[in-house]
């Protein structure tokens, strides 16, 4: 199982796009096709990754980007050759399409907020982890710390533990990067499930 962690702090204030209303639907489609498969193709590069997806948060934003946004999480666009299988295998772009979406909402901060919870305590889905982490991203910065802890801390024990080695391995990821991340993951360390999760990543599971 691969992981990927992509924990940076960045801020900025978003703003209604002015081009977005000139654009005709079809036009409007492409750009934002255009920008997330940009910021993909910089998955294995951390800084320009962060970078680049502040820079098209800003140039996305509008009344509709949250749904355009969320209408693309499984529809990719064609992968470049360096990204396709066989060279990378099964999954890769798809992965890092999503990452881009994700890190896209991360700079829509309070907005992105509700459907933020939705994806990470719905369903199961592959993009169950991404939303989580997100989510404790904003809780580190203050945005709906206590409301995102108190959930997770309650649904976290029946997430399926594949979700679990991914949040963990995130989240813990993160936490030796940043202290205000790690503040937010102390909160969740003395869950059973957490440790175990923990201990799996770290090779002890079976002892």
């Amino acid at each position: 199982m691969k992981f990927f962690d992509w924990f940076r702090k960045k801020q900025f204030v978003p703003h209604r796009s002015t081009d977005e209303a000139q654009l005709p639907p079809k036009a409007r489609k492409r750009d934002v096709d255009f920008l997330i498969a940009s910021i993909s193709n910089l998955a294995e590069d951390h800084c320009a990754f962060e970078t680049k997806a502040q820079a098209v948060a800003r140039q996305l934003d509008g009344p509709f980007v949250l749904k355009e946004l969320e209408d693309r999480l499984h529809s990719p666009t064609k992968p470049p050759d360096r990204f396709d299988y066989p060279q990378r295998g099964f999954g890769v772009w798809l992965a890092y399409w999503q990452r881009a979406i994700f890190e896209i909402l991360f700079h829509y901060r309070e907005r992105a907020i509700p459907f933020l919870r939705r994806v990470g305590f719905g369903e199961y889905d592959w993009t169950q982890a991404n939303a989580i982490a997100i989510l404790c991203r904003l809780a580190a910065e203050g945005i709906e710390r206590f409301s995102t802890l108190d959930a997770l801390r309650r649904e976290f024990p029946d997430f399926r533990f594949e979700a679990q080695l991914y949040i963990v391995q995130d989240l813990e990821t993160a936490a030796s990067r940043d202290n205000s991340v790690a503040d937010v993951v102390r909160e969740l360390r003395d869950l059973p499930e957490w440790r175990e999760a923990l201990l799996e990543l770290r090779g002890d599971g079976a002892k």
